[in-house]
C-alpha cells in the first residue's frame, strides 16, 4: 500500500497511456511508467479503451505516489502506485475487471483483487 510521498516518488500530471501504463511529462522529456503486477488490454484490443479510461479516472488531477519495483526490458520503470483515495491503483483495476493479475511478475500478489466469482 502506497501511503506517503515521503517514502515514494510523487507524480502530478500523470496521464494514462493504456490500462497499465502512465506517462509523466516534464519540460523537454516524457517518461513512461509501467504498473507492476498487472496486465491490461492494449488500446487496439477489445476493452482496451475501457481499460485506459479506468486508469485515467484513478489518476487524473491527483497526486500519484509510486514505489519503484523493477525496470522492464524496454527500460521503463515498473512501479506500484496509489493515490490518497486509491491506495493501490493496480488492485482497483483488478477489482473493476479492467486488468488482471500477472503472476509471472507479481507472484500472485493481485490475485485477491479479482472480483469474487458468483
Amino acid at each position: 500500500m502506497i501511503t506517503s510521498c515521503v517514502a515514494a516518488i510523487c507524480i502530478t500530471g500523470a496521464v494514462a497511456i493504456d490500462g497499465d501504463t502512465l506517462r509523466l511529462n516534464s519540460p523537454g522529456k516524457s517518461f513512461r511508467l509501467r504498473l507492476w503486477g498487472i496486465d491490461a488490454p492494449e488500446l487496439k484490443a477489445p476493452l482496451g479503451i475501457d481499460a485506459r479510461e479506468a486508469l485515467a479516472r484513478l489518476v487524473d488531477n491527483k497526486t500519484v505516489s509510486c514505489d519503484l519495483m523493477d525496470v522492464d526490458r524496454y527500460g521503463r520503470p515498473v512501479v506500484r502506485c496509489g493515490t490518497a483515495t486509491t491506495p493501490d491503483i493496480a488492485c482497483e483495476l483488478g477489482l473493476d475487471r479492467t486488468a488482471r493479475d500477472f503472476p509471472r511478475y507479481s507472484a500472485g500478489y493481485y490475485a485477491s483483487c479479482a472480483p469474487a466469482q458468483k
